[in-house]
């Protein structure tokens, strides 16, 4: 997948997460959006609840778990974004990535 170019201060793009039928029983299946900006991971939803709604919007419906960066942040946004989908009976996971990179200046 291409990274998202964003300027800081700016709202950041839609990142996608979607998932098939089969995936969309939540007592099963558990979706989150994790962030590695850095070198720590943060967890920034998890199964539809939001740590850090100041500083990102959960967007769901029973197909999509998609997040966007209400405004974007070097230090906290520049980095790794990860959409899992855990499997709470086997314990396997399906994870998606999207990359966000902070420029300066207007794109």
């Amino acid at each position: 997948m291409e990274p998202y170019y964003v300027t800081e201060g700016q709202e950041g793009p839609i990142m996608e997460c979607s998932f098939a039928p089969e995936f969309r029983n939540r007592t099963r299946y558990e979706p989150s959006w994790t962030v590695v900006a850095g070198d720590l991971p943060r967890h920034l939803t998890r199964n539809g609840v939001s740590f850090s709604k100041q500083h990102y919007e959960l967007l769901q419906t029973s197909g999509a778990y998609n997040l966007q960066i209400r405004h974007v942040v070097f230090r906290r946004d520049n980095g790794k974004f990860f959409c899992t989908v855990l499997d709470k009976e086997s314990g396997a996971q399906y994870t998606v990535q999207a990359n966000i990179i902070v420029v300066d200046g207007v794109l």
